[in-house]
């Protein structure tokens, strides 16, 4: 694995951004190891990417990685790439060429018993959110399965009760932290993502960070994905992921940058 300078780190991920480098710094990280550096500069989409759900809805388009969700698909198509590593530093670049849903989702073990989707960073265009899948797999499987026969006879499923959120195992994904954002305007914005630990750390643009403490991010990770949805069109660039370690001395995620 080749060591990166965190002086070429800012030069990556600044790289066609109009925001100053300075903006988008790792602030609790210091990245070591390159994991992956991703530019997509063919016309096809080849390895280590690995596309899920609806064929041919992930593309190479004008050199960034097109994600298109067809208006009756329900749950969004993704695409992911293995990855392994306990703590990761991810920046890219992004764009909604037609307004709907993006997510980017770390993968790994979960302490409940197998691979899981750990980590979420939803980037709708009014909001990000910082969540987290805690629950046992199968009770994940068994709700997907009753959700999706709900879309089919058009029935809404009832929220979770107090006691089903009191069992462990229930599957549920909990917003650990969320801010306002603008990101559904057609441009580039750039995202840096800082996960240590429990600890997470998300910058979009020049917005101010957004800090989360987890409880179940502090394992193997396994994968990384994106995943489009609500019949968007979302163009991705630039996707780089690192392997790192604490910066000495600084703050936990939660404190005021």
């Amino acid at each position: 694995m080749k060591h990166i300078s965190l002086s070429i780190l800012l030069l990556c991920i600044a790289a066609g951004n109009s925001h100053a480098a300075d903006e988008l710094r790792p602030r609790i990280t210091k990245p070591v190891n390159s994991l992956l550096d991703e530019t997509f500069p063919n016309t096809t989409l080849g390895k280590p990417w690995e596309p899920g759900g609806r064929p041919g809805s992930f593309s190479i388009v004008d050199g960034a990685l097109q994600g298109v969700a067809k208006p009756d698909d329900h749950h969004g198509p993704s695409i992911g790439v293995p990855l392994t590593g306990q703590n990761f530093t991810i920046g890219f670049r992004f764009k909604y060429a037609k307004p709907g849903y993006f997510l980017f989702l770390l993968d790994g073990e979960s302490q409940f018993g197998g691979a899981a989707h750990l980590l979420r960073v939803s980037l709708a265009p009014g909001q990000t959110a910082i969540q987290q899948d805690r629950g046992e797999p199968a009770s994940h499987i068994a709700q997907g399965k009753a959700k999706r026969e709900a879309d089919k006879s058009g029935r809404v499923l009832p929220t979770p009760t107090k006691e089903q959120l009191a069992d462990p195992k229930f599957y549920r994904v909990e917003k650990l932290a969320s801010q306002p954002a603008k990101t559904g305007d057609g441009q580039w914005h750039q995202v840096l993502i800082e996960q240590h630990g429990n600890e997470v750390l998300v910058q979009v643009d020049d917005q101010p960070p957004l800090p989360a403490t987890g409880t179940v991010l502090d394992s193997r990770k396994s994968r990384i994905v994106f995943l489009v949805g609500q019949s968007g069109t979302v163009l991705v660039d630039d996707v780089k992921v690192w392997e790192n370690t604490r910066q000495p001395g600084s703050p936990s995620a939660a404190a005021k940058p």
